[in-house]
């Protein structure tokens, strides 16, 4: 009989929760599925009470399904830090970000910018605030729906600047 994990998490996380499934099945012979959605289903699945064996999912997201009693709190482990990155459509001109005031200039100046509903938008809306041109942007801004990558918003011409991890 075949042990099984079962477990959800972001889209951030798929390939690489992925390979780490596949050789841990090929050490122990144990399966493990995880799957993987928008970051917000999953932490609204866990919160329902959605059963299964593992979460991964953001630090914050999971400090919240702590507190409301739907994860172990000592179970909690920090696996990674996820970088930031500025996506333009293919040979596009690539804006300079080389500072922070390069980067608010090339914000300033996108005609659209795309971010996540994970981390990475949560933080880049903290600087837009930071920076006081939330309301400028704000009708520029578009946010990419739960489990759709960022990335595919700028592929498809739908924005021109994007931020994500």
């Amino acid at each position: 009989m075949t042990t099984q994990i079962t477990g959800i998490s972001s889209m951030a996380t798929r390939q690489v929760l992925a390979e780490l499934a596949a050789a841990f099945k090929q050490r122990s012979g144990c399966v493990v599925a995880i799957e993987s959605v928008g970051g917000v289903d999953a932490a609204r699945r866990v919160q329902a009470g959605e059963a299964c064996d593992v979460v991964v999912l953001a630090s914050d997201a999971i400090d919240k399904l702590i507190a409301a009693g739907a994860v172990v709190a000592d179970s909690k482990v920090d696996l990674v830090t996820s970088g930031v990155a500025v996506a333009v459509r293919a040979r596009a001109p690539r804006p300079d970000i080389g500072s922070e005031d390069a980067l608010r200039h090339a914000v300033l100046a996108a005609r659209s910018i795309g971010y996540s509903t994970g981390p990475s938008g949560v933080q880049l809306m903290k600087l837009f605030e930071r920076w006081g041109v939330t309301e400028e942007i704000a009708r520029r801004t578009v946010q990419a729906p739960p489990g759709v990558p960022v990335g595919t918003l700028v592929a498809r011409g739908e924005v021109e600047l994007a931020s994500s991890s």
